[in-house]
């Protein structure tokens, strides 16, 4: 387990509801007040009224003061369930080495066009370049950590294009959860997605996944996992 991220500031807040796919409301202090979500899952393990969540102050608020970040798992721990700060512990630990299978990679490019999609990076590793996708895996079922939680039209149109081009391409889950020991892909909520998934490991596109969550007593994001055992 290493340390990738100092998380400043915390604020703890009550769920009471979720407004739409981006908003939702919370409890500070016993006042009501909006955060935003970046995550467009369901949630429905997360998003429960009453259930403690923490809240990330945003640097330029525009309709909200605050991101809904975490979410409590235990009395040590908080799921992450912000996709953006997912992604930024990713390029760190790419940064500090601390993914084993990448160890000496270099992120060259974010959001790269390929065909009608874009991807999240284009990595070189051992002077060969990699598309690399980035999926966020919160849901548990048991003691596993799944994607997606919902129907998703663009995690199989991200798929679909790299089954088109399936030479030096990843697929990475991120779970942001504490409690788990492997990811599997959700057949239920999206069977496409499964099956996609399938193709793209007998065209050896590589499917990794790693796994992080937020230790409440250190305020230290923790990568406990940097090769999480897939169940495909």
């Amino acid at each position: 387990m290493r340390s990738i991220l100092k998380i400043p500031s915390l604020i703890p807040s009550k769920i009471v509801r979720r407004v739409n796919r981006f908003v939702i409301e919370v409890k500070i202090n016993n006042k009501i007040t909006k955060a935003s979500l970046n995550n467009t899952g369901r949630l429905e393990q997360f998003l429960i009224k009453r259930k403690i969540g923490y809240l990330s102050p945003l640097k330029n608020p525009k309709k909200t003061k605050y991101r809904l970040s975490f979410i409590k798992e235990d009395k040590n721990s908080a799921s992450i369930i912000d996709t953006l700060l997912q992604m930024k512990c990713f390029e760190i630990a790419v940064e500090k080495n601390l993914i084993s299978w990448l160890k000496g990679a270099k992120i060259l490019k974010k959001n790269i066009k390929l065909n009608n999609s874009l991807i999240d990076y284009l990595v070189q590793y051992k002077n060969k370049k990699y598309y690399l996708e980035i999926k966020s895996a919160v849901m548990k079922r048991d003691n596993l950590a799944m994607y997606p939680d919902c129907p998703s039209l663009r995690g199989q149109k991200h798929i679909k294009e790299l089954i088109r081009k399936p030479k030096n391409s990843i697929i990475l889950f991120i779970a942001g959860i504490k409690n788990i020991n492997a990811f599997k892909p959700n057949k239920d909520a999206d069977e496409k997605i499964y099956k996609l998934l399938k193709i793209a490991k007998k065209k050896d596109i590589k499917i990794k996944a790693i796994q992080i969550y937020l230790d409440l007593k250190t305020k230290n994001i923790i990568l406990k996992n940097d090769d999480l055992r897939i169940i495909l």
